[in-house]
């Protein structure tokens, strides 16, 4: 007897669990993909420069090398005025193997360059033309790539957004009257747009008496991803 009661608690304990794990019904969704586009003038531009100094030696190019990167940082600070600054600069020294001229007789050599970079940036667009000569005419600046972007805090970033939002709105709305169905209330919203540098114009090698003139506008992309309820038929 004692045996049939443990055995039926057991199956009443069992029956239990099954109902339990029974799954709910899954909630009709509609998931939508909305992308927004504006055109907005870039705010500042980026500016890649290079102090290149070469000897036959490290020591005899890095000696050399101090002397005219300390004048490179000096013109640079003179530059603050037209809203130039120095992000960051990262220094190097390069061996370089000089093959001889063919049916010359000898053997390869070395030269040595010692290079410092400098990451520019100009929050100041009316003279970038200007400042890049200036660089250029100092003679000591390699002048290398320029780069207009856009900050993230622009308004324009919002404005995408909004047109983003509003296209996802669009687009679900026009699923769901083909489908036949009714749009809910909004159950997720998930930012879609992936973040990195808004730098967009980029620019081969600058040469020397090349006019610079900064793009008139710049496009701006925003995604959102958006997710509503879906009712009855229509």
């Amino acid at each position: 007897m004692r045996i049939a009661i443990v055995a039926a608690v057991a199956l009443t304990v069992s029956g239990s669990l099954c109902l339990a794990q029974t799954a709910a019904p899954v909630e009709p969704t509609l998931t939508v993909r909305g992308q927004g586009r504006v055109e907005v003038a870039p705010d500042h531009a980026k500016l890649t420069v290079e102090v290149v100094t070469k000897d036959k030696s490290p020591a005899a190019a890095t000696a050399a090398h101090r002397e005219r990167a300390s004048r490179a940082v000096s013109a640079l600070h003179e530059m603050k005025k037209d809203g130039l600054a120095i992000e960051r600069s990262v220094f190097r020294l390069n061996e370089v193997r000089i093959s001889p001229r063919p049916n010359t007789p000898g053997r390869s050599e070395s030269e040595y360059q010692a290079v410092t970079t400098f990451e520019l940036k100009m929050t100041r667009l009316d003279p970038v033309d200007r400042t890049i000569t200036t660089i250029a005419a100092t003679g000591l600046f390699e002048v290398r790539n320029l780069r207009f972007g856009i900050e993230e805090r622009n308004p324009g970033m919002n404005a995408a957004r909004k047109n983003a939002v509003e296209d996802a709105r669009e687009r679900a709305q026009t699923y769901a009257q083909a489908a036949g169905v009714q749009l809910g209330d909004i159950v997720r919203i998930e930012d879609s747009d992936l973040r990195g540098p808004r730098e967009f114009a980029a620019s081969a090698p600058m040469m020397r008496n090349v006019q610079v003139i900064p793009p008139e506008t710049l496009t701006l992309t925003a995604a959102v991803t958006m997710t509503w309820r879906i009712g009855g038929k229509r």
